[in-house]
């Protein structure tokens, strides 16, 4: 070969190589560009008030994922790995509050006194934790001195005043204020802690007029009816489940007098009632709603779950009498602490959606930004069969509820981790979440919700959203999810955990989303703005 030859079958290989490494580098550039413009087209999408799914939804249009394909028989994570129990009610963090604070708003008990003195069944529990009372201690100081900081002259009642009217307004249509919340007496509907003794066999029966219920055509015309009812009331997710009592609490019924040493919120039957479960609680109607998603991914000190509360507290009272009125027995089951049954394993039973890392709800059209509550009743329903939609397997690789964790009460561990009364979980830390929950930058404690906010389940209807909740779900490679959750923490900002702490507490006060205009105080009050949001638009 002549050397112009040889020149020639160079210049021909650059060109080629030259042109491949162009084709590379062009479908490289075209899927970032893509990517990229996912991301920015989905985080303005994301802005739409269009998107706001299950908000003022008086349809079951909220209920919109086609669950079919993925029913199971049991939910993930809940085959037994070990001897099964029911819940004590001290294992339910917010009973543990409840069950301190009255003794020391009586005197009979002060921390002076030392855990040795703590009496009843949260002095049990708390012997056998010493670290957790510590930070039980820690959060209730913490809550104290929230409150001396926001009443401070010109402090942080300034800053945070709308999003503290927002979230005290929700509370006052739950509960009666005088100066002290009683999370015991409610305003509507009615519960049995009211006017004890009322035991379930004589309480949910009361308003029964009917000699005899109305007869159904079939199961299944049971379920449709009181799903459109339910859905009609308000509620964007509702599902049915046959009653297992394996996630009801013992030792626990609102309506019966409590005993004499640990009577926390009053007559919830604590230590009197035993174990015993309703005959007549043979179905469990569940339903949710979204907190309002604008001030949900603006968490901390923006957002309140009392904003879904106080709906599901009408939905409760509109449910509870259409059933008696039909003549049947019916009981809600209203958080944030009127209940005898943990929600979110009900909620997975009742087909609604998957447990998480974080051991909440997440379902398939709100993600985690939801809040649960349900009905008890006797009625013979065709009953929903759980799903698997990937969840577990997502939460696995994701973590970011966990790295975005203030206090450090989510598990880092790719595994569940803990084995609780017989199934297999990620272990959370209910005292560190108490602490963080009890130092949000607010009035009194409105909570956290830093997990609800980042978890990339937790998004409005958009048609990524849509595209990315389909598609994932029948991915067997995993290599969907992998991709989305490298676009989330690749195009999303995310404040270092300590930042979402409250200034006094290290912190710089950063939301993870900043709060909508009408939540900002310096649009619409004569002060001076002296303070970053830090949280992405």
């Amino acid at each position: 070969m002549s050397d112009k030859s040889k020149d020639k079958s160079a210049n021909s290989q650059k060109v080629d190589t030259s042109r491949r490494n162009f084709m590379k580098f062009g479908g490289v550039a075209a899927a970032g560009a893509t990517l990229g413009g996912l991301a920015v087209a989905g985080v303005q999408i994301g802005q739409s008030g269009q998107a706001y799914t299950g908000v003022a939804d008086r349809t079951n249009k909220g209920q919109f994922f086609n669950r079919k394909p993925f029913q199971v028989e049991i939910p993930t994570g809940f085959k037994p790995v070990g001897p099964v129990e029911r819940p004590h009610y001290t294992e339910f963090m917010h009973e543990r509050t409840f069950s301190i604070l009255p003794l020391m708003q009586s005197g009979r008990w002060t921390p002076e006194m030392g855990l040795e003195k703590l009496p009843g069944p949260v002095g049990d529990y708390y012997r056998k934790r010493p670290e957790s009372f510590e930070i039980m201690m820690k959060a209730l100081a913490a809550g104290a001195r929230q409150n001396q900081e926001y009443y401070k002259e010109g402090g942080k009642n300034v800053r945070y005043a709308i999003s503290s009217a927002y979230h005290a307004a929700h509370l006052h249509v739950m509960y009666p204020y005088d100066g002290n919340f009683a999370f015991g007496q409610i305003s509507h509907p009615l519960s049995p802690v009211d006017t004890a003794p009322n035991p379930p066999e004589e309480w949910d029966f009361r308003k029964i007029w009917r000699k005899k219920p109305m007869e159904f055509k079939s199961p299944a015309h049971a379920s449709e009816l009181i799903k459109a009812v339910t859905h009609a009331f308000g509620a964007t997710l509702v599902g049915i489940c046959k009653f297992d009592p394996t996630f009801m609490f013992t030792n626990y019924m609102r309506g019966i007098k409590d005993d004499h040493l640990d009577s926390g919120i009053p007559n919830r039957g604590r230590n009197v009632w035993g174990t015993d479960v309703p005959k007549h609680w043979k179905s469990l109607i569940v339903f949710g709603v979204p907190m309002h998603w604008d001030t949900a991914l603006s968490a901390t000190a923006y957002s309140t779950s009392f904003d879904g509360y106080s709906r599901l507290f009408s939905i409760c009272a509109l449910l509870e009498h259409f059933i008696q009125e039909l003549g049947y027995p019916s009981r809600p089951q209203m958080p944030p602490v009127n209940y005898e049954l943990i929600m979110p394993p009900y909620g997975a039973l009742a087909g609604l959606g998957e447990l998480g890392r974080v051991g909440t709800l997440i379902t398939p059209e709100l993600g985690m930004n939801v809040r649960l509550a349900g009905m008890v009743t006797n009625i013979e329903f065709e009953y929903d069969k759980p799903i698997d939609f990937g969840v577990r397997k997502f939460c696995r690789k994701c973590k970011l509820c966990a790295e975005s964790c203030p206090s450090g009460a989510i598990t880092k561990s790719s595994e569940p981790d803990e084995v609780v009364r017989g199934f297999r979980r990620w272990h959370n830390d209910g005292e560190k979440c108490f602490l963080q929950w009890s130092s949000a930058a607010t009035r009194e404690p409105s909570g956290c919700r830093i997990c609800v906010g980042v978890c990339p389940y937790s998004r409005k209807n958009t048609w990524i959203h849509n595209i990315s909740r389909e598609v994932d779900a029948r991915d067997p490679t995993g290599l969907v999810s992998s991709g989305l959750l490298a676009m989330q923490k690749g195009f999303f900002h995310y404040p270092e955990a300590q930042d979402y702490k409250a200034d006094w507490d290290g912190g710089k006060e950063y939301n993870y989303h900043n709060p909508p205009k009408w939540l900002r105080t310096e649009e619409y009050f004569k002060i001076e703005k002296s303070w970053e949001y830090g949280g992405n638009e």
